[in-house]
This record gives C-alpha cells, sequence and structure tokens, in this order.
C-alpha cells in the first residue's frame, strides 16, 4: 500500500468547488498534507520543492472552470455585475483553449497557465490588491523553484506592489492575513529585490507595531531581516 502512495496515485485527491461566475459544480485537484513535502522555506514563506517533486501545492492554488474558463482562487471575493459578466465571457469564456485540461494534474507550465489567467481574471472584475498580491508572490516562488530568475523577480516586483497597494487602500481580510505580516512581506521583498531603504522602514513599522506582542513571529523576523537590509544599505556584505 505505502508502494502505491508514494507512486503519486494518491497524493492527490478532488476538491468540489462551484464557479462563482458561472455557477458550474466541478472537481479540481489538490495536494494531500501529508504529501507536502518541501526542502525548505525561504523569509518571505516561499516553499521550494525538489524539480522532480510533483506534489507541489502551488501548482494547484489557482482553480480554473473547465465550463467557462474563469480562474479563481478562494480569496476571490468580487461580485459580478453585468457589465463584468460580459467582459468575461468576451475575453476568457470565448477565447479559453477547452483542450486544456485544467482540472487535471499540473506540472509547472499548466501551472504557470492557470495563474496567469486568474491574474487576467481579477483584473476583469476588479479584484482587491491583496489578492494580486498573493497570486504574484506564488507564481515568483514557482518560477524560483525551477530557478527562473527574471521570471522570478518580475513577480516578487509585483506582489511587493500589490502588498503595498493593499496595506495603503486596506484591502485585506486581518484575520486571513494581518496587517503585520503584510508589512514584513513589503519589507522582505524590497530586501531581496535590492530596495534596502525602504525595507528598513517597513522593518521597523513591523517591529513598532501595536500589536507585535501578539506576533512574535513577525517581529522576530524583522529583526532579523533588517539587520541584513541595513548592512546592504550600507554596503556591507
Amino acid at each position: 500500500m505505502k508502494e502505491i502512495e508514494l507512486s503519486g496515485l494518491d497524493t492527490l485527491y478532488d476538491k468540489k468547488v462551484q464557479c462563482p461566475f458561472c455557477s458550474h459544480s466541478f472537481t479540481s485537484k489538490k495536494v494531500r498534507i501529508k504529501f507536502i513535502k518541501p526542502l525548505k522555506v525561504d523569509s518571505d514563506f516561499g516553499p521550494i520543492f525538489a524539480k522532480e517533486d510533483k506534489n507541489n501545492p502551488l501548482f494547484y492554488y489557482v482553480i480554473v472552470c473547465p465550463n467557462c474558463g474563469f480562474s479563481f482562487t478562494e480569496d476571490f471575493s468580487k461580485p459580478f455585475g453585468q457589465l463584468t459578466k460580459q467582459k468575461v465571457e468576451d475575453e476568457i469564456s470565448k477565447k479559453i483553449d477547452r483542450n486544456i485540461d485544467y482540472c487535471g494534474v499540473r506540472d509547472f507550465l499548466g501551472a504557470e497557465r492557470a495563474y496567469k489567467l486568474a491574474i487576467y481574471s481579477g483584473q476583469l472584475i476588479g479584484e482587491n490588491h491583496i489578492v494580486f498580491a498573493n497570486l504574484c508572490l506564488r507564481l515568483a516562488w514557482i518560477n524560483r523553484g525551477t530557478g527562473k530568475k527574471e521570471e522570478e523577480r518580475r513577480f516578487l516586483q509585483l506582489a511587493a506592489s500589490e502588498f503595498e497597494q493593499s496595506y495603503i487602500n486596506t484591502d485585506f481580510i486581518p484575520k486571513n492575513m494581518p496587517e503585520i505580516q503584510i508589512l514584513y512581506l513589503i519589507g522582505e521583498l524590497n530586501r531581496q529585490l535590492g530596495n534596502s531603504s525602504k525595507a528598513v522602514r517597513y522593518f521597523s513599522a513591523v517591529i513598532g507595531h501595536p500589536e507585535k506582542s501578539k506576533n512574535s513571529k513577525y517581529v522576530n523576523l524583522a529583526r532579523s531581516q533588517w539587520k541584513l537590509a541595513a548592512d546592504e544599505y550600507r554596503g556591507i556584505k
């Protein structure tokens, strides 16, 4: 039995979902928690998996409706007005390649297409910045795991910008992602991108946050990364 499980046949399960756009019910693959084994977790919380590991949960974060092509995550929240519905139908439903199976097993290319479809779907319906931030950050992690440095950097930049806009516009849900975590991520992503001065400012905001006593994890990370960013800003290696 153990051999069959390790073959990958039982690592995925079918999750029942309903498309928020067309209400079509279908199943989409997810990875069973016990099979999720990252090699490491980076300072921006990005899990890195072996290239040959097919049980990467990041590949299945986005759900793509096989009926209308609308792509989404559990974070999507916007209601659909008539004008928005028409946009999605014209730009996605009428154009999507229905020969691609997004509900089955995914590889890097399938996951990348799903993420980009979700970003486009979110743009069409005017989703919140926090939704784009999470999509872009995960897409950066996927590219990091495959060694695609330029694409990783591109999506890290987009994620940093979207997290900052989410913080400014307070369009996030604190119980899903507290403000102090967003501040830390803005700091850390900017540090990775070489924006050391900005990173220091955001790390300082974490360290002095009113809810720091409840969020010691982020405060301790911010202190550690603040020193790195400060040294980088001063040119100390």
